[in-house]
């Protein structure tokens, strides 16, 4: 358990100096800042604009992270050939593979924490009153969203380039967000083949839309805590079995 919390440590030390990080960063940043100027050029409910603006920043730029440090979490490793080194050592190949993948959810959890801080000082200032409980649990479910696809961005690090693991990572994102639609469009088509390769996909892949409570957020809704246990327990399973396979994977690469 030491070793592998040293590596997740030595991994968020790695990632806070990593350029791209506070690159993203400023700019999820300068849009909650911005989500101020909207309200004023806003007709109608300038408040839920306010929070819609600031959610949807903290939603997409959260990805942008977890998908542009997750690419090349294992393979700069490799390439830098500190890999021989750490593994020269009494770490197991799967510790090695945990111990980034944590490290990297560790950074998250800290990118996700300043920017849920600077919206709970947008809404503050702007709406003079403390943001409901339901923005917390949204965040929450978040961060079970960005843990699975950081856990998709390391099992593609540990067997192709960084470019090939964004090409893959973003794909997953984007059909993990367009599951429903793809049930929807596969009842609908006339062709059987095509009927069940939608079906394959829409349990096979990811579907991200649970982990989403930002309408409830946005509009200050009842927590629907059954769908929140529901998320946790699918983000759970679903995240260990692909590190599962993502340790697989590195246990069988050859490193010489």
């Amino acid at each position: 358990m030491s070793r592998l919390w040293a590596l997740a440590t030595n991994t968020f030390r790695e990632a806070v100096r990593d350029r791209v990080l506070y690159s993203i960063l400023f700019f999820a940043v300068g849009v909650l800042i911005m989500s101020v100027a909207v309200q004023e050029i806003t007709i109608g409910d300038q408040d839920k604009v306010v929070r819609s603006v600031a959610q949807g920043a903290i939603d997409s730029f959260g990805a942008l992270i977890a998908i542009f440090l997750g690419i090349s979490l294992v393979y700069k490793e490799i390439e830098r050939k500190t890999v021989y080194l750490i593994l020269s050592k009494p770490i197991p190949r799967w510790t090695f593979v945990l111990g980034k993948y944590l490290g990297l959810v560790l950074t998250l959890a800290v990118e996700i924490s300043i920017l849920l801080l600077l919206l709970y000082v947008v809404v503050m200032t702007l709406q003079q009153h403390f943001p409901p409980l339901v923005v917390f649990v949204s965040m929450g479910t978040l961060m079970l969203e960005l843990m699975l696809l950081t856990a998709w961005a390391t099992l593609f690090s540990t067997f192709s380039a960084p470019t090939t693991a964004a090409a893959f990572t973003l794909a997953i994102f984007v059909i993990g967000h367009l599951a429903d639609d793809i049930w929807l469009f596969g009842n609908q088509a006339q062709d059987p083949s095509v009927r069940q390769v939608a079906r394959v996909l829409y349990w096979a892949l990811p579907n991200l839309d649970l982990f989403s409570l930002r309408v409830e957020a946005v509009h200050e809704q009842d927590i629907p805590w059954g769908r929140v246990w529901g998320a946790v327990g699918y983000g759970l399973a679903y995240t260990s079995a692909v590190l599962a396979v993502a340790v697989a994977v590195f246990q069988r690469r050859d490193l010489k």
